[in-house]
């Protein structure tokens, strides 16, 4: 008992230590906290448990509202850890359990959930519960300890549906034979490969459900009483699920945020099962054919599994597994199934592209698979022969995050990124103004400190994607009559919205068309529109006014999401200089522009537009440096694309970026006399896309020295313009030379 005590003091402290002091730009955090203070629906599948946790924790007189949610994930982290600890060390001794501890608690993904204000540190929790009930029924099946399991599960499910992928492995470990039997073998073939297949080609979830029914029923204690047995079950799991009905309650009593008004049953299946979303991890995956990013997306995960678990941790694991193998075939089979399905299985559904978003928004979902990898490396480190090795594999473990700088790396205590974009974003939005949001860190943040923290109840927040569906909509109508919404696709939309609500701004992670963008002006982090822009001096002034504080480095940020809000101060900073160019303060403009710069060196907008101004004033070799910086920017950019697996829209738009950053580039190369090097730099464009301005430009290269390759040049630049007047202009000249 002590010792388990200890663990947890020591987990919950280090955990304290290492807090964000407000919000976290982390995902759905700020959503989670505006549903748990307004005791809300939140997206599918509107996790009501942690709402209903969520709620009584905020409730608590410990710092302020987003620090509380804080408090509620790490202690959940500590008493997962906690858990863990007794399973491990009641099976396999103290040694066994320290280095569970270390793995799971050391692990950079478990240490980011138990720092942020969402449900992962309590999902891992109910599952680690879950697995010890299993174990627990493994040694001695006993009525009311199922139907305690089955209860257990249906509130755990009432947090994170997607629990659900363990189940298979569970009822096996509960319910399933010694050995392994030709039963455990036909199981094994359903489990493995033919209901994964099932889901695959079906594109259904439906296949999982099957299975767990059917793996339950085949097992019963009593066949000659299935289905008796089977009532129960089902009633001791409804009540545990019972907490969903939190979901049409809350909608039917109108509640502030109701994302779906699942006071319907058609909506409320929608949400628990998130049909809208087709069943998977993020819309962004249909994008692709099923399975192509399979082999990408198992890569990457073996990588996180070497950073977080290092050699050490993997050859605990592999011997671990297989000495679970060994003298318990029915729990390695069941545990088998529990990481099949939510590792590789679950990775081959997500289907998600390997870019920095996707991969943040995949990351936590590795901690349910590897729940499964610790407990084999508790075994594993459990059974060396000796008690002096088990303990030096802990000291192994605990040395390799220590060496890797993790705790440093983890240190969230200065963590105000999000608090000063909301606080700097809402500044900006004039008195009684209309500010749109599109990303869930940028908007999520922006309803946690307007209706949780209370700044700013004369503004206006409106979530571009959802600004077109009936239940936004209507909460909209009840908090803001005066608000006119719709959807906010193209111009059209934009120009309605616009028209229809006087000063609107949008941040820049929004979708705004060009030619609606064009017409607003800079302001702040802002494009503002209509009644919105003060004078040009005020909108520079707003900069002054900013709190930032920590380090702002995209690349060295901590996570994708803290890089994200410096990339959106960064393309804000370069939307100012370029206004303040435009206005004739063209030393103000470069001043913008190396500070956006500064903040995000990838981006290859402000070096391409201080090229620019060097070329205005004739200094074409400090224009030279900068666009050939601008070039390798884009091409870097366009290489990424290609890794990622980035949709054609962006992959074109980085190329057309980077085809005419080479033309200007070989245009200074010209006037630097330098004619072979501006022929390469044309080409290069030419080979990114092919447009009627490089040839052109190739052809006047060419004019004195090669009059054939110029008119071939010119005529394929007309044939991809006909309406380019310069080269129709210079062809009539050359073939005039020619009569």
């Amino acid at each position: 008992m002590r010792s388990a005590a200890a663990v947890f003091l020591l987990s919950f402290g280090l955990y304290l230590w290492s807090l964000p002091p407000a919000l976290a730009p982390y995902r759905d955090t700020g959503e989670m906290s505006v549903a748990s203070r307004t005791l809300g629906v939140a997206h599918p599948t509107s996790y009501p448990l942690y709402v209903q946790l969520g709620h009584v924790a905020q409730s608590l007189p410990l710092g302020n509202r987003a620090f509380r949610l804080s408090l509620l994930s790490a202690l959940c982290g500590a008493l997962a850890l906690t858990l863990l600890f007794v399973l491990c060390r009641r099976r396999w001794g103290p040694a066994a359990g320290v280095s569970a501890v270390l793995l799971l608690g050391l692990n950079a993904t478990f240490w980011s959930v138990v720092q942020v204000q969402e449900m992962y540190s309590l999902w891992v929790l109910c599952a680690v519960a879950l697995m010890g009930e299993a174990w627990s029924l493994a040694e001695g099946y006993g009525e009311r300890r199922w139907l305690s399991f089955c209860l257990l599960s249906g509130v755990a499910l009432s947090n994170r549906l997607d629990l659900v992928l363990w189940a298979p492995g569970l009822l096996w470990i509960c319910l399933g034979g010694p050995g392994l039997s030709g039963k455990a073998s036909f199981w094994a073939g359903a489990a493995f490969l033919l209901f994964p297949a099932a889901m695959v080609l079906l594109g259904s979830n439906l296949p999982v459900a099957l299975l767990i029914a059917g793996t339950a029923l085949w097992l019963a204690p009593q066949p000659a009483r299935r289905w008796s047995w089977a009532g129960r079950s089902a009633l001791a799991a409804g009540l545990g699920l019972a907490v969903y009905l939190y979901l049409p309650v809350r909608s039917l009593s109108v509640p502030y945020l109701d994302w779906n008004h699942p006071a319907t049953l058609g909506n409320l299946m929608d949400s628990i099962l998130r049909t809208r979303y087709g069943g998977t991890l993020d819309l962004l995956s249909r994008n692709y054919a099923k399975g192509e990013l399979f082999g990408v997306n198992l890569r990457f995960y073996g990588l996180h599994l070497w950073e977080n678990f290092s050699l050490a941790g993997l050859a605990a694991v592999l011997a671990g597994s297989w000495r679970c193998l060994q003298r318990d075939p029915r729990r390695w089979l069941g545990m088998a199934a529990a990481w099949w399905w939510s590792g590789p299985v679950f990775l081959f559904l997500a289907n998600m592209p390997p870019n920095p978003h996707a991969l943040a928004i995949v990351d936590p979902h590795y901690l349910l698979s590897e729940t499964v990898l610790v407990l084999w490396a508790a075994e594993g480190a459990g059974a060396l022969p000796r008690p002096a090795l088990s303990w030096a594999a802990c000291l192994l473990l605990a040395a390799v995050p220590l060496w890797q700088g993790r705790v440093s790396r983890m240190d969230r205590r200065g963590h105000f990124f999000s608090y000063d974009f909301a606080k700097n974003v809402l500044r900006c939005v004039p008195p009684g103004g209309t500010v749109v949001a599109k990303k869930d860190v940028q908007l999520y943040a922006l309803w946690h400190y307007q209706v949780v923290q209370g700044w700013r109840p004369d503004a206006h927040v409106v979530a571009q994607g959802l600004a077109g569906t009936l239940w936004y909509q209507a909460d909209q109508r009840r908090r803001s009559p005066g608000l006119s919404l719709g959807p906010l696709r193209d111009a059209a939309d934009w120009r309605r919205f616009i028209s229809l609500n006087g000063a609107v701004a949008a941040t820049m992670d929004c979708e705004v068309p060009p030619e609606v963008a064009a017409a607003g002006r800079a302001r702040g982090l802002l494009t503002a529109w209509a009644d919105g822009p003060a004078a040009p001096a005020g909108e520079e002034g707003l900069w002054s006014l900013m709190a930032r504080r920590g380090r702002y480095d995209y690349d060295e940020a901590p996570d994708f999401f803290t890089s994200d809000l410096v990339g959106s101060c960064s393309q804000a900073l370069y939307q100012q200089g370029r206004q303040l160019f435009r206005e004739g303060a063209s030393e103000a403009a470069e001043r913008a522009f190396l500070q956006a710069w500064a903040w995000q060196w990838r981006f290859p907008d402000p070096p391409g537009f201080l090229g620019f101004i060097a070329y205005g004033r004739g200094d074409f070799q400090r224009a030279r440096g900068f666009y050939s910086l601008a070039a390798r920017i884009n091409e870097e950019t366009l290489r990424l694309t290609e890794v990622y697996h980035s949709l054609p829209d962006l992959k074109a738009g980085v190329r057309r970026a980077a085809a005419e950053t080479y033309t200007q580039l070989g245009v200074i190369l010209e006037r630097l006399k330098d004619p072979a090097a501006a022929e390469s730099s044309y080409r290069r464009s030419i080979a990114l896309l092919p447009t009627a301005q490089a040839h052109y430009d190739l052809a006047v290269l060419y004019w004195a020295r090669d009059p054939v390759r110029a008119e071939a040049e010119l005529l394929e630049a007309l044939r991809l313009e006909p309406g380019h007047a310069e080269a129709g202009r210079y062809l009539a000249v050359l073939r005039s030379r020619r009569r």
